[in-house]
Protein backbone atom coordinates (compact mmCIF):
# COMPACT_ATOMS: atom_id res chain seq x y z
CA UNK A 1 0.00 0.00 0.00
CA UNK A 2 2.94 2.43 1.04
CA UNK A 3 4.56 1.50 -2.44
CA UNK A 4 1.74 1.91 -4.72
CA UNK A 5 1.28 5.74 -2.88
CA UNK A 6 4.65 6.36 -3.08
CA UNK A 7 4.39 5.76 -7.21
CA UNK A 8 1.17 7.70 -7.29
CA UNK A 9 2.83 10.76 -5.76
CA UNK A 10 5.44 10.65 -8.21
CA UNK A 11 3.41 10.43 -11.24
CA UNK A 12 1.42 13.16 -9.94
CA UNK A 13 4.23 15.11 -9.75
CA UNK A 14 5.13 14.48 -13.40
CA UNK A 15 1.75 15.54 -14.13
CA UNK A 16 2.18 19.14 -12.53
CA UNK A 17 5.10 19.11 -14.79
CA UNK A 18 3.27 19.12 -17.94
CA UNK A 19 3.82 23.10 -18.73
CA UNK A 20 7.10 23.79 -19.18
CA UNK A 21 7.07 23.34 -23.00
CA UNK A 22 8.44 20.69 -25.73
CA UNK A 23 11.06 18.68 -23.24
CA UNK A 24 8.42 17.51 -21.10
CA UNK A 25 7.77 14.41 -23.29
CA UNK A 26 11.00 13.03 -22.60
CA UNK A 27 10.26 13.68 -19.03
CA UNK A 28 7.12 12.07 -17.93
CA UNK A 29 7.65 9.45 -20.65
CA UNK A 30 11.09 8.28 -18.35
CA UNK A 31 9.13 9.57 -15.17
CA UNK A 32 6.54 6.84 -16.25
CA UNK A 33 8.67 4.27 -16.63
CA UNK A 34 10.38 4.75 -13.10
CA UNK A 35 7.16 4.72 -11.72
CA UNK A 36 6.29 1.13 -13.16
CA UNK A 37 9.68 -0.48 -12.47
CA UNK A 38 9.97 1.05 -9.44
CA UNK A 39 6.00 -0.43 -8.35
CA UNK A 40 7.78 -3.89 -10.07
CA UNK A 41 10.66 -4.57 -8.39
CA UNK A 42 10.84 -2.13 -5.39
CA UNK A 43 14.17 -0.86 -6.60
CA UNK A 44 15.50 2.28 -7.66
CA UNK A 45 14.70 3.74 -11.12
CA UNK A 46 16.77 3.24 -13.96
CA UNK A 47 19.08 6.01 -15.44
CA UNK A 48 17.68 8.24 -17.46
CA UNK A 49 18.17 9.51 -20.59
CA UNK A 50 21.20 12.45 -20.79
CA UNK A 51 18.32 15.23 -22.32
CA UNK A 52 15.84 14.78 -19.34
CA UNK A 53 18.56 14.43 -15.96
CA UNK A 54 18.37 17.99 -14.82
CA UNK A 55 14.86 17.78 -15.08
CA UNK A 56 14.71 14.40 -13.50
CA UNK A 57 17.13 15.68 -10.78
CA UNK A 58 15.13 18.22 -9.54
CA UNK A 59 11.98 15.47 -9.18
CA UNK A 60 14.26 13.48 -7.54
CA UNK A 61 15.05 16.40 -4.80
CA UNK A 62 10.71 16.70 -5.03
CA UNK A 63 10.59 13.08 -3.85
CA UNK A 64 12.69 13.42 -0.99
CA UNK A 65 10.79 15.93 0.69
CA UNK A 66 7.33 13.55 -0.06
CA UNK A 67 9.18 10.46 1.27
CA UNK A 68 10.34 12.16 4.56
CA UNK A 69 6.70 13.95 4.63
CA UNK A 70 5.40 10.07 4.45
CA UNK A 71 7.91 8.65 7.14
CA UNK A 72 9.31 6.37 4.35
CA UNK A 73 12.36 5.18 5.48
CA UNK A 74 15.12 7.09 3.33
CA UNK A 75 18.40 5.41 4.03
CA UNK A 76 18.32 2.82 1.20
CA UNK A 77 16.36 5.10 -0.95
CA UNK A 78 18.87 7.75 -0.57
CA UNK A 79 21.72 4.94 -1.30
CA UNK A 80 20.31 3.82 -3.83
CA UNK A 81 19.30 7.34 -5.70
CA UNK A 82 23.24 8.60 -4.81
CA UNK A 83 24.86 5.78 -6.52
CA UNK A 84 22.75 6.14 -9.30
CA UNK A 85 23.23 9.50 -10.01
CA UNK A 86 26.63 10.07 -9.22
CA UNK A 87 27.86 6.96 -11.39
CA UNK A 88 25.60 7.49 -15.07
CA UNK A 89 23.21 9.87 -14.84
CA UNK A 90 25.90 12.94 -14.02
CA UNK A 91 27.65 11.32 -16.99
CA UNK A 92 25.10 11.24 -19.35
CA UNK A 93 23.76 15.07 -18.36
CA UNK A 94 27.50 16.63 -19.17
CA UNK A 95 28.24 14.69 -22.43
CA UNK A 96 24.56 14.54 -23.98
CA UNK A 97 22.82 18.35 -22.90
CA UNK A 98 22.47 19.84 -26.74
CA UNK A 99 24.32 23.60 -27.42
CA UNK A 100 22.14 26.93 -27.92
CA UNK A 101 23.38 26.48 -31.71
CA UNK A 102 21.86 23.08 -32.15
CA UNK A 103 18.45 24.26 -30.07
CA UNK A 104 18.03 27.41 -32.21
CA UNK A 105 19.12 25.58 -35.87
CA UNK A 106 15.67 23.07 -34.26
CA UNK A 107 13.32 25.84 -34.25
CA UNK A 108 14.54 27.10 -37.65
CA UNK A 109 14.11 23.46 -39.30
CA UNK A 110 10.69 23.54 -37.76
CA UNK A 111 7.37 24.61 -40.82
CA UNK A 112 5.92 27.76 -39.21
CA UNK A 113 2.10 27.92 -38.55
CA UNK A 114 0.62 31.09 -39.91
CA UNK A 115 -2.73 31.89 -39.51
CA UNK A 116 -3.82 34.54 -41.98
CA UNK A 117 -6.88 36.90 -41.71
CA UNK A 118 -8.18 39.80 -44.41
CA UNK A 119 -10.41 42.51 -43.86
CA UNK A 120 -12.15 43.68 -47.07
CA UNK A 121 -14.89 46.67 -47.47
CA UNK A 122 -16.73 46.46 -50.63
CA UNK A 123 -18.81 49.23 -52.98
CA UNK A 124 -21.23 46.96 -55.27
CA UNK A 125 -24.32 47.24 -57.49
CA UNK A 126 -26.18 44.84 -55.15
CA UNK A 127 -25.79 43.84 -51.63
CA UNK A 128 -27.90 40.41 -51.32
CA UNK A 129 -26.55 39.37 -54.83
CA UNK A 130 -22.80 40.18 -53.49
CA UNK A 131 -22.94 37.87 -50.40
CA UNK A 132 -24.11 35.18 -52.61
CA UNK A 133 -21.42 35.22 -54.85
CA UNK A 134 -18.50 35.72 -52.29
CA UNK A 135 -19.96 32.24 -51.17
CA UNK A 136 -19.74 30.60 -54.41
CA UNK A 137 -16.61 31.64 -54.93
CA UNK A 138 -15.24 30.29 -51.22
CA UNK A 139 -17.33 27.18 -52.33
CA UNK A 140 -15.15 26.80 -55.76
CA UNK A 141 -12.07 27.08 -54.19
CA UNK A 142 -12.74 24.38 -51.62
CA UNK A 143 -13.86 26.93 -48.82
CA UNK A 144 -17.58 27.53 -47.04
CA UNK A 145 -19.41 30.38 -46.00
CA UNK A 146 -19.01 31.07 -42.18
CA UNK A 147 -21.45 33.89 -41.63
CA UNK A 148 -23.75 36.03 -43.99
CA UNK A 149 -25.70 39.67 -43.15
CA UNK A 150 -28.29 40.69 -45.96
CA UNK A 151 -30.55 41.97 -43.78
CA UNK A 152 -30.45 45.75 -44.90
CA UNK A 153 -30.54 47.25 -48.38
CA UNK A 154 -27.58 49.31 -48.06
CA UNK A 155 -25.35 47.55 -46.14
CA UNK A 156 -24.40 43.81 -45.24
CA UNK A 157 -21.33 41.56 -44.53
CA UNK A 158 -20.14 37.50 -45.34
CA UNK A 159 -17.11 35.74 -44.11
CA UNK A 160 -15.61 33.16 -46.10
CA UNK A 161 -12.76 30.31 -44.98
CA UNK A 162 -10.61 29.27 -47.99
CA UNK A 163 -8.01 26.86 -48.13
CA UNK A 164 -4.58 28.57 -47.22
CA UNK A 165 -3.02 28.58 -50.51
CA UNK A 166 -6.36 29.42 -52.67
CA UNK A 167 -6.41 33.09 -50.47
CA UNK A 168 -4.55 35.27 -53.09
CA UNK A 169 -7.22 33.55 -56.11
CA UNK A 170 -9.67 33.68 -53.57
CA UNK A 171 -8.98 38.18 -52.67
CA UNK A 172 -8.50 38.69 -56.60
CA UNK A 173 -11.90 37.37 -57.41
CA UNK A 174 -13.74 38.94 -54.69
CA UNK A 175 -12.31 42.14 -55.95
CA UNK A 176 -13.67 41.60 -59.18
CA UNK A 177 -17.25 41.33 -57.66
CA UNK A 178 -16.82 45.19 -56.63
CA UNK A 179 -17.66 48.83 -58.02
CA UNK A 180 -14.80 49.85 -55.82
CA UNK A 181 -12.63 48.51 -53.21
CA UNK A 182 -12.48 50.69 -50.31
CA UNK A 183 -10.61 48.89 -47.67
CA UNK A 184 -8.74 46.23 -47.82
CA UNK A 185 -6.15 44.60 -44.68
CA UNK A 186 -4.48 41.69 -43.68
CA UNK A 187 -3.25 40.81 -40.58
CA UNK A 188 -0.83 37.54 -40.03
CA UNK A 189 -0.31 35.51 -36.84
CA UNK A 190 2.16 32.65 -36.28
CA UNK A 191 1.08 30.04 -33.77
CA UNK A 192 3.97 27.73 -34.28
CA UNK A 193 4.63 28.03 -30.62
CA UNK A 194 1.65 27.02 -29.66
CA UNK A 195 1.31 24.49 -31.38
CA UNK A 196 4.43 22.43 -30.86
CA UNK A 197 3.79 23.23 -26.64
CA UNK A 198 0.30 21.99 -27.13
CA UNK A 199 1.35 18.92 -29.43
CA UNK A 200 4.16 18.31 -26.69
CA UNK A 201 1.94 18.43 -23.35
CA UNK A 202 -0.62 16.29 -25.42
CA UNK A 203 1.93 13.58 -25.72
CA UNK A 204 3.20 13.81 -21.98
CA UNK A 205 -0.38 13.54 -21.01
CA UNK A 206 -1.00 10.44 -22.83
CA UNK A 207 1.87 9.38 -22.01
CA UNK A 208 0.98 10.00 -18.30
CA UNK A 209 -2.93 8.54 -19.04
CA UNK A 210 -1.48 5.52 -19.67
CA UNK A 211 0.74 5.24 -15.88
CA UNK A 212 -2.13 6.20 -14.83
CA UNK A 213 -3.94 3.10 -16.15
CA UNK A 214 -1.24 0.64 -15.07
CA UNK A 215 -1.43 1.66 -11.50
CA UNK A 216 -5.52 1.21 -11.68
CA UNK A 217 -4.86 -2.21 -12.86
CA UNK A 218 -2.59 -2.40 -9.67
CA UNK A 219 -4.89 -1.11 -7.44
CA UNK A 220 -5.11 -3.21 -4.12
CA UNK A 221 -8.62 -1.55 -2.78
CA UNK A 222 -11.51 0.57 -3.69
CA UNK A 223 -10.15 3.61 -2.37
CA UNK A 224 -6.97 3.28 -4.03
CA UNK A 225 -8.67 2.79 -7.19
CA UNK A 226 -10.80 5.93 -6.68
CA UNK A 227 -8.58 7.85 -6.28
CA UNK A 228 -6.85 7.50 -9.33
CA UNK A 229 -9.73 7.66 -11.26
CA UNK A 230 -10.65 10.97 -10.09
CA UNK A 231 -6.59 11.85 -11.46
CA UNK A 232 -7.65 10.11 -14.47
CA UNK A 233 -10.35 12.39 -15.00
CA UNK A 234 -8.99 15.53 -14.66
CA UNK A 235 -6.18 14.24 -16.81
CA UNK A 236 -8.36 13.57 -19.50
CA UNK A 237 -10.19 16.85 -19.42
CA UNK A 238 -7.35 18.71 -19.88
CA UNK A 239 -5.99 16.29 -23.07
CA UNK A 240 -9.19 16.75 -24.43
CA UNK A 241 -8.36 20.70 -24.16
CA UNK A 242 -5.36 20.93 -25.92
CA UNK A 243 -6.84 18.50 -28.44
CA UNK A 244 -9.78 21.01 -29.16
CA UNK A 245 -7.12 23.37 -29.37
CA UNK A 246 -4.66 21.81 -31.71
CA UNK A 247 -7.14 20.45 -33.85
CA UNK A 248 -8.59 24.59 -34.13
CA UNK A 249 -4.76 25.93 -34.77
CA UNK A 250 -4.90 23.47 -37.39
CA UNK A 251 -7.85 24.35 -38.74
CA UNK A 252 -7.08 28.42 -38.78
CA UNK A 253 -3.71 27.64 -40.44
CA UNK A 254 -5.43 25.31 -43.09
CA UNK A 255 -8.28 27.91 -44.16
CA UNK A 256 -7.47 31.57 -44.10
CA UNK A 257 -10.36 33.71 -42.89
CA UNK A 258 -12.06 36.51 -45.15
CA UNK A 259 -14.49 39.26 -43.56
CA UNK A 260 -16.15 41.18 -46.27
CA UNK A 261 -18.27 44.45 -45.68
CA UNK A 262 -20.26 45.43 -48.14
CA UNK A 263 -22.16 49.05 -49.29
CA UNK A 264 -24.50 49.65 -51.94
CA UNK A 265 -23.18 51.84 -54.73
CA UNK A 266 -24.91 55.20 -54.41
CA UNK A 267 -26.76 57.17 -57.51
CA UNK A 268 -25.87 60.35 -58.51
CA UNK A 269 -28.50 63.19 -57.21
CA UNK A 270 -27.97 66.86 -59.07
CA UNK A 271 -27.61 69.64 -56.30
CA UNK A 272 -27.60 73.29 -56.38
CA UNK A 273 -25.58 74.90 -53.72
CA UNK A 274 -26.52 78.19 -54.86
CA UNK A 275 -24.91 81.23 -56.72
CA UNK A 276 -21.13 82.76 -55.70
CA UNK A 277 -21.82 85.24 -52.79
CA UNK A 278 -20.06 88.26 -51.12
CA UNK A 279 -20.62 88.68 -46.94
CA UNK A 280 -19.68 90.76 -44.59
CA UNK A 281 -17.00 89.76 -42.08
CA UNK A 282 -18.72 89.06 -38.56
CA UNK A 283 -21.85 88.97 -40.12
CA UNK A 284 -24.44 85.83 -40.33
CA UNK A 285 -24.77 84.46 -44.13
CA UNK A 286 -27.35 82.24 -44.79
CA UNK A 287 -26.93 79.19 -47.07
CA UNK A 288 -29.50 77.21 -48.87
CA UNK A 289 -29.46 74.39 -51.84
CA UNK A 290 -31.97 72.62 -53.79
CA UNK A 291 -31.88 69.29 -55.02
CA UNK A 292 -34.29 67.10 -57.35
CA UNK A 293 -33.85 63.38 -55.79
CA UNK A 294 -35.24 60.30 -56.93
CA UNK A 295 -38.21 58.57 -56.09
CA UNK A 296 -39.36 56.67 -52.72
CA UNK A 297 -36.14 58.44 -50.97
CA UNK A 298 -37.16 59.88 -47.80
CA UNK A 299 -34.57 60.60 -45.59
CA UNK A 300 -31.78 63.11 -46.04
CA UNK A 301 -28.94 64.41 -44.72
CA UNK A 302 -26.93 67.09 -45.67
CA UNK A 303 -23.34 68.22 -44.79
CA UNK A 304 -22.04 72.42 -45.25
CA UNK A 305 -18.17 72.73 -45.48
CA UNK A 306 -17.50 76.38 -45.20
CA UNK A 307 -13.70 75.90 -46.21
CA UNK A 308 -12.83 77.89 -42.89
CA UNK A 309 -12.32 74.58 -40.56
CA UNK A 310 -15.94 74.58 -39.76
CA UNK A 311 -18.81 72.33 -40.60
CA UNK A 312 -22.53 71.90 -40.23
CA UNK A 313 -24.72 69.13 -40.92
CA UNK A 314 -28.86 69.15 -40.65
CA UNK A 315 -31.48 66.94 -42.17
CA UNK A 316 -34.10 69.00 -42.82
CA UNK A 317 -36.05 69.59 -45.89
CA UNK A 318 -38.93 70.51 -47.66
CA UNK A 319 -40.65 70.48 -51.22
CA UNK A 320 -40.96 73.51 -53.46
CA UNK A 321 -43.44 74.38 -56.05
CA UNK A 322 -41.32 72.72 -58.57
CA UNK A 323 -41.93 69.45 -58.83
CA UNK A 324 -39.84 66.86 -57.61
CA UNK A 325 -37.55 69.49 -56.22
CA UNK A 326 -36.58 69.93 -52.49
CA UNK A 327 -34.86 72.83 -50.62
CA UNK A 328 -32.46 72.27 -47.78
CA UNK A 329 -33.11 73.94 -44.28
CA UNK A 330 -31.74 77.45 -44.02
CA UNK A 331 -28.15 77.41 -42.26
CA UNK A 332 -26.49 80.50 -40.91
CA UNK A 333 -22.77 80.45 -40.62
CA UNK A 334 -20.34 83.88 -39.99
CA UNK A 335 -17.15 84.06 -41.36
CA UNK A 336 -15.21 86.16 -38.92
CA UNK A 337 -11.78 86.47 -40.55
CA UNK A 338 -11.03 87.90 -44.88
CA UNK A 339 -7.97 87.63 -44.86
CA UNK A 340 -8.10 83.90 -46.45
CA UNK A 341 -10.91 85.22 -48.70
CA UNK A 342 -12.58 83.61 -50.89
CA UNK A 343 -13.80 80.77 -49.63
CA UNK A 344 -14.91 77.34 -51.23
CA UNK A 345 -18.13 76.29 -50.20
CA UNK A 346 -18.70 72.65 -50.49
CA UNK A 347 -21.74 70.81 -50.30
CA UNK A 348 -22.39 66.97 -49.71
CA UNK A 349 -26.18 65.66 -49.87
CA UNK A 350 -26.63 62.05 -48.81
CA UNK A 351 -30.45 60.31 -49.12
CA UNK A 352 -31.87 56.94 -48.47
CA UNK A 353 -35.44 55.03 -48.84
CA UNK A 354 -36.50 51.83 -50.68
CA UNK A 355 -34.47 53.08 -54.31
CA UNK A 356 -31.33 52.49 -52.58
CA UNK A 357 -28.70 55.42 -51.98
CA UNK A 358 -28.35 58.75 -53.69
CA UNK A 359 -25.87 61.28 -53.69
CA UNK A 360 -25.10 64.54 -54.73
CA UNK A 361 -22.70 67.35 -54.34
CA UNK A 362 -21.74 71.23 -55.40
CA UNK A 363 -19.61 74.04 -54.48
CA UNK A 364 -19.64 77.96 -53.99
CA UNK A 365 -17.33 80.99 -53.93
CA UNK A 366 -17.83 82.73 -50.87
CA UNK A 367 -16.12 86.02 -50.52
CA UNK A 368 -15.55 87.60 -47.32
CA UNK A 369 -14.71 91.30 -47.16
CA UNK A 370 -15.37 94.15 -44.43
CA UNK A 371 -17.71 96.72 -45.27
CA UNK A 372 -17.86 100.16 -44.50
CA UNK A 373 -20.08 101.78 -41.64
CA UNK A 374 -22.57 104.47 -42.31
CA UNK A 375 -22.83 106.67 -39.39
CA UNK A 376 -26.28 108.43 -38.95
CA UNK A 377 -26.80 111.47 -37.19
CA UNK A 378 -30.81 112.36 -37.12
CA UNK A 379 -30.95 115.39 -34.86
CA UNK A 380 -31.64 116.12 -31.09
CA UNK A 381 -35.12 115.88 -29.48
CA UNK A 382 -37.88 119.37 -30.05
CA UNK A 383 -40.60 120.76 -29.03
CA UNK A 384 -43.72 121.46 -32.25
CA UNK A 385 -47.00 122.54 -32.05
CA UNK A 386 -49.74 120.82 -33.58
CA UNK A 387 -50.72 121.67 -37.09
CA UNK A 388 -47.54 123.47 -37.82
CA UNK A 389 -45.31 122.26 -40.50
CA UNK A 390 -41.31 121.61 -39.87
CA UNK A 391 -38.24 121.13 -41.33
CA UNK A 392 -36.21 117.84 -40.71
CA UNK A 393 -32.69 117.46 -41.45
CA UNK A 394 -30.25 115.09 -40.37
CA UNK A 395 -26.75 114.18 -41.54
CA UNK A 396 -24.65 110.73 -42.57
CA UNK A 397 -20.85 109.97 -43.53
CA UNK A 398 -20.43 108.59 -47.01
CA UNK A 399 -17.48 106.08 -47.22
CA UNK A 400 -16.00 104.90 -50.48
CA UNK A 401 -17.24 101.74 -52.03
CA UNK A 402 -20.99 102.20 -51.42
CA UNK A 403 -23.65 103.38 -54.18
CA UNK A 404 -27.32 103.53 -54.72
CA UNK A 405 -27.70 105.77 -51.63
CA UNK A 406 -31.24 106.29 -49.95
CA UNK A 407 -32.97 107.54 -47.38
CA UNK A 408 -36.23 107.26 -45.35
CA UNK A 409 -37.78 109.80 -42.86
CA UNK A 410 -40.29 107.65 -40.46
CA UNK A 411 -41.92 110.15 -38.01
CA UNK A 412 -44.07 107.34 -35.65
CA UNK A 413 -47.42 109.07 -36.11
CA UNK A 414 -48.63 106.30 -38.84
CA UNK A 415 -48.12 108.98 -41.66
CA UNK A 416 -46.27 107.36 -45.13
CA UNK A 417 -42.32 107.70 -44.80
CA UNK A 418 -40.55 110.35 -46.83
CA UNK A 419 -37.92 108.12 -49.27
CA UNK A 420 -35.66 110.37 -51.20
CA UNK A 421 -31.87 110.05 -52.78
CA UNK A 422 -29.18 112.69 -52.09
CA UNK A 423 -27.48 114.36 -54.85
CA UNK A 424 -24.05 113.06 -55.93
CA UNK A 425 -21.45 113.90 -52.38
CA UNK A 426 -24.42 115.21 -50.49
CA UNK A 427 -24.65 113.78 -46.79
CA UNK A 428 -27.37 115.32 -45.56
CA UNK A 429 -31.15 113.97 -45.53
CA UNK A 430 -33.81 116.85 -45.31
CA UNK A 431 -37.83 115.98 -45.30
CA UNK A 432 -41.06 118.35 -44.20
CA UNK A 433 -43.49 116.68 -41.71
CA UNK A 434 -46.82 118.41 -40.07
CA UNK A 435 -48.27 116.40 -36.85
CA UNK A 436 -51.30 117.32 -36.92
CA UNK A 437 -52.65 115.66 -33.38
CA UNK A 438 -51.75 116.45 -30.05
CA UNK A 439 -50.77 114.03 -27.94
CA UNK A 440 -49.10 113.75 -24.41
CA UNK A 441 -46.54 111.37 -25.60
CA UNK A 442 -43.72 112.34 -27.75
CA UNK A 443 -43.24 110.60 -31.09
CA UNK A 444 -40.25 108.94 -32.19
CA UNK A 445 -38.71 110.01 -35.34
CA UNK A 446 -36.38 107.74 -37.30
CA UNK A 447 -33.87 108.53 -40.01
CA UNK A 448 -32.41 105.57 -41.97
CA UNK A 449 -29.50 105.16 -44.60
CA UNK A 450 -29.17 102.39 -46.90
CA UNK A 451 -26.52 101.95 -49.66
CA UNK A 452 -25.25 98.90 -51.84
CA UNK A 453 -22.03 97.44 -51.43
CA UNK A 454 -19.92 94.34 -53.16
CA UNK A 455 -21.21 92.42 -49.72
CA UNK A 456 -24.46 93.49 -49.95
CA UNK A 457 -26.47 96.29 -48.32
CA UNK A 458 -25.23 98.43 -46.07
CA UNK A 459 -27.95 100.59 -43.08
CA UNK A 460 -27.70 103.24 -41.01
CA UNK A 461 -30.06 104.55 -38.85
CA UNK A 462 -30.52 107.57 -35.98
CA UNK A 463 -33.34 108.77 -33.99
CA UNK A 464 -34.72 111.22 -31.60
CA UNK A 465 -37.91 112.40 -29.81
CA UNK A 466 -40.15 114.89 -30.93
CA UNK A 467 -43.45 116.57 -28.76
CA UNK A 468 -46.16 117.75 -29.95
CA UNK A 469 -48.24 120.41 -28.13
CA UNK A 470 -51.82 121.99 -28.60
CA UNK A 471 -52.54 125.31 -31.39
CA UNK A 472 -53.01 128.51 -29.60
CA UNK A 473 -55.23 129.63 -32.13
CA UNK A 474 -56.41 133.49 -32.29
CA UNK A 475 -55.14 135.85 -30.01
CA UNK A 476 -56.25 139.33 -29.36
CA UNK A 477 -53.69 142.09 -26.94
CA UNK A 478 -53.66 139.42 -23.47
CA UNK A 479 -57.00 137.74 -24.76
CA UNK A 480 -57.21 134.61 -26.64
CA UNK A 481 -59.86 134.24 -28.40
CA UNK A 482 -59.40 129.83 -28.95
CA UNK A 483 -59.15 129.48 -25.08
CA UNK A 484 -61.82 131.49 -23.78
CA UNK A 485 -64.47 129.52 -25.90
CA UNK A 486 -62.61 126.70 -24.38
CA UNK A 487 -63.07 127.52 -21.29
CA UNK A 488 -66.75 128.24 -21.64
CA UNK A 489 -67.31 124.53 -23.08
CA UNK A 490 -65.29 123.30 -20.46
CA UNK A 491 -67.77 125.04 -17.70
CA UNK A 492 -70.91 124.79 -19.68
CA UNK A 493 -70.40 121.21 -19.79
CA UNK A 494 -69.37 121.19 -16.04
CA UNK A 495 -72.46 122.34 -15.65
CA UNK A 496 -74.38 120.48 -17.72
CA UNK A 497 -72.85 117.60 -15.69
CA UNK A 498 -73.79 118.87 -12.79
CA UNK A 499 -77.51 119.52 -13.65
CA UNK A 500 -77.87 115.70 -15.05
CA UNK A 501 -76.37 114.50 -12.02
CA UNK A 502 -78.60 116.23 -9.65
CA UNK A 503 -81.40 114.63 -12.12
CA UNK A 504 -79.86 111.48 -12.21
CA UNK A 505 -80.24 111.22 -8.36
CA UNK A 506 -83.49 112.82 -7.97
CA UNK A 507 -84.57 109.46 -9.92
CA UNK A 508 -82.63 106.91 -7.99
CA UNK A 509 -84.18 108.70 -4.57
CA UNK A 510 -87.71 109.59 -6.20
CA UNK A 511 -89.19 106.66 -4.17
CA UNK A 512 -87.77 107.83 -0.89
CA UNK A 513 -89.17 111.67 -1.80
CA UNK A 514 -92.77 110.36 -2.56
CA UNK A 515 -92.42 108.28 1.32
CA UNK A 516 -91.43 111.85 2.94
CA UNK A 517 -94.16 113.80 1.67
CA UNK A 518 -96.78 111.53 1.95
CA UNK A 519 -95.62 110.74 5.38
CA UNK A 520 -95.16 114.97 5.87
CA UNK A 521 -98.69 115.37 4.34
CA UNK A 522 -100.08 113.11 6.73
CA UNK A 523 -98.63 114.77 9.70
CA UNK A 524 -99.54 118.10 8.76
CA UNK A 525 -103.12 116.61 8.72
CA UNK A 526 -103.84 115.03 11.65
CA UNK A 527 -102.24 118.03 13.31
CA UNK A 528 -105.17 120.13 12.08
CA UNK A 529 -107.99 117.62 13.44
CA UNK A 530 -106.56 117.66 16.45
CA UNK A 531 -106.47 121.36 16.53
CA UNK A 532 -110.09 121.80 15.67
CA UNK A 533 -110.84 119.15 18.29
CA UNK A 534 -109.51 121.71 20.59
CA UNK A 535 -111.09 124.55 19.26
CA UNK A 536 -114.49 122.88 19.59
CA UNK A 537 -113.79 122.23 22.71
CA UNK A 538 -113.15 125.27 23.94
CA UNK A 539 -116.30 126.81 22.31
CA UNK A 540 -118.57 124.41 23.99
CA UNK A 541 -116.75 125.12 27.59
CA UNK A 542 -117.63 128.99 27.05
CA UNK A 543 -120.74 128.00 26.20
CA UNK A 544 -121.46 126.38 29.59
CA UNK A 545 -120.07 129.21 31.43
CA UNK A 546 -121.95 132.17 29.94
CA UNK A 547 -125.54 130.42 30.19
CA UNK A 548 -127.62 128.18 32.71
CA UNK A 549 -129.77 127.07 29.64
CA UNK A 550 -126.69 126.52 27.71
CA UNK A 551 -126.62 122.90 28.68
CA UNK A 552 -129.97 122.57 27.19
CA UNK A 553 -129.30 124.50 23.96
CA UNK A 554 -126.25 122.42 23.71
CA UNK A 555 -127.60 119.06 24.31
CA UNK A 556 -130.76 119.95 21.74
CA UNK A 557 -128.65 119.55 19.09
CA UNK A 558 -127.13 116.91 19.83
CA UNK A 559 -129.94 114.96 20.09
CA UNK A 560 -131.49 116.15 16.77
Amino acid sequence: MRRFLLALSCLLIALALTGCGAAAESQFSTAADSVASFTESGRAMPAMPAAAAPQMAREVVVEKEMLREMEVPAEAFMAEESAEMDSAATESMSESLPTLEEVQASVAAQERIIVRTVGMGLVVDNVADTVDRVGTVSQNLGGWTVSSDRSAIHHGSVSVRVPAQQLDEAIRQIRALAIRVDSESSTSQDVTDEYVDSSSRLRSLRATEQSLLNLLTQADDVEDALEVQRELAQLQAQMESLEGRIKFLQQTAAFSLINVRLSLAPKSMPVEAGPDQTFSAGQPARFRATFNPPTEIEDFNFIWDFGDGSKVEGTGSAPTTQPGQRVTATVNHVFEDDRDSPYIVQLEITGTGQAGIVEGSDTLIATVTRIPTIEVFAGERRVVEEGEEVEYSGSFTRPEGLWDIQYQWAFGDGSPSVIDAPEDGATRAVAIHTYENYRPQAYEVTLTVTAQSEAGEVKGSGSFRVDVRESQGLIAGSWNLAASAKWAVRALSAVALAIVNILIWVAIFSPVWLALAAIGYGLLRLNRIRRARRNNSRALQNLEDMSPGASAVSTAPEQS
